[in-house]
């Protein structure tokens, strides 16, 4: 486990990978409460673009400032930095990616 830690330490791009594998925390649960592989996927979005909404908030806090101050900040990707933008990108492609296989499984038997 130290030595996968380790490799993704060693670069920042590596972390947004990782955010794949700990989609699949967010969207097995999710598609087999709902039995709906398409709603897993979209709770996987959600979860991620929530943190990174959160991310912007915090960094646009100033001393003195409260959530009321900083709430319109980060909706929008564009708010945000490179790497954040893939932290949403990377584990929803790939979580959307097994919704379509898992789909095309379920029609096709």
């Amino acid at each position: 486990m130290n030595l996968i830690l380790t490799w993704i330490k060693g670069a920042r791009w590596r972390m947004s990978l990782s955010h794949c594998a700990e989609g699949l925390l967010i969207q097995a649960p999710a598609t087999l409460v709902t039995r709906d592989v398409w709603f897993g996927a979209l709770a996987v979005v959600v979860w991620y673009w929530s943190r990174k909404k959160l991310e912007a908030e915090i960094a646009a806090e100033h001393p003195g400032q409260t959530h009321v101050d900083t709430w319109t900040r980060g909706w929008l990707p564009w708010q945000w930095d490179a790497y954040m933008v893939l932290d949403v990108v990377l584990p929803a492609a790939s979580s959307f990616l097994i919704a379509a296989l898992v789909h095309a499984l379920l029609v096709a038997r």
